[in-house]
């Protein structure tokens, strides 16, 4: 009988390079987080504010977005999406560089710092440790930062009243550690399925159990096994939103613009708009909503949150494509 490997946790030491006294952060995420993923965790790590282009360099291997200006920049790059961490480091002491913002060129030195089992009731990605606050944005690089304290520390420096006219006071010795967790735990915490509300008026058998399921577990009783239809990693599921969950979900949530290009898409007067979605996508669009709905600032909004994600956590409930 196999044995089902548990869920690692990767934990990472970041540090700023060419800044001193450094900059660092330790944090503990999922192995299998995906970079797209890590990189909104490291613009929360260092306030960074996802203006400009980033990359992961691992040996000589680039993982981002693609950009069509690639190929005539002779710049080769693998796409991102999907990769999860454990596929470009696996061992204690591998290291790779995350470039944020090619102009000022921030460069972040990773290390795999250690593997770990999960600790129960525990959330996950959190950040244990770190000194310092980031950078501002568009601060010019190590060199420009060091001229912003400078002229910033000093009422006297001529461009005083300019840098503290630009973004106001600020503390470079701030390490706001309460802060970074709560953002992290803000974005990336979902609310498990079987918690939610059921679809109701399903005329698919399938639809029915899957129904029971979720209202039993709402109800707080004992939830039976849902069989699940195996599909294909990458096959796309149709998930069908109305008008104003697609304006929601455009214009009132974070979503990565990969997510949210297709919904720009109008459908037909009266018709409900199906977008195709793979589960990978499915979940991380999930965690999107979830965000919103426990941030929600009314009722009547929670509710309409609620109702988007329950039609996700059916798809994703009912499918399994054989990842964990």
């Amino acid at each position: 009988m196999s044995v089902k490997k548990r869920r690692a946790v990767f934990q990472l030491y970041i540090r700023l390079r060419d800044i001193e006294p450094a900059i660092w952060r330790r944090i503990q995420v999922w192995e299998d987080t995906k970079l797209p993923q890590l990189h909104r965790i490291l613009q929360m790590l260092f306030n960074w504010e996802d203006y400009h282009l980033h990359d992961f360099v691992v040996e000589r291997r680039v993982y981002s977005v693609p950009d069509p200006d690639d190929d005539f920049n002779e710049r080769k790059v693998i796409d991102e999406k999907g990769v999860p961490l454990n596929r470009i480091i696996d061992r204690v002491g591998d290291t790779f560089v995350y470039a944020y913002d090619f102009g000022d060129d921030w460069q972040h030195d990773i290390l795999l710092d250690a593997i770990l089992l999960p600790e129960p009731d525990t959330f996950y990605p959190r950040c244990i440790a770190g000194a310092r606050n980031g950078p501002p944005e568009d601060a010019g690089g190590p060199c420009g930062y060091a001229n912003y304290l400078e002229a910033l520390s000093d009422p006297g420096h001529e461009e005083h009243e300019n840098m503290l006219a630009w973004r106001g006071p600020f503390d470079p010795e701030e390490f706001p550690l309460d802060r970074i967790n709560a953002s992290l735990k803000r974005t990336f915490y979902r609310r498990p399925a079987a918690k939610r509300a059921a679809p109701t008026g399903d005329p698919n058998p399938a639809g029915d159990r899957l129904a029971k399921f979720m209202l039993t577990a709402l109800q707080g009783g004992p939830t039976p096994d849902v069989p699940k239809k195996r599909i294909a990693p990458g096959t796309t599921l149709p998930l069908e939103l109305t008008d104003r969950e697609r304006d929601l979900i455009l214009k009132h949530s974070f979503a990565e613009e990969d997510l949210t290009r297709r919904l720009r898409v109008v459908p037909p007067p009266g018709q409900p708009a199906v977008v195709r979605y793979t589960m990978d996508e499915l979940d991380d669009l999930a965690g999107y909503v979830a965000s919103e709905s426990n941030h929600a600032k009314d009722r009547k909004l929670h509710k309409e949150w609620e109702a988007i994600y329950v039609k996700i956590a059916a798809l994703l409930e009912s499918y399994t494509d054989g990842q964990e």
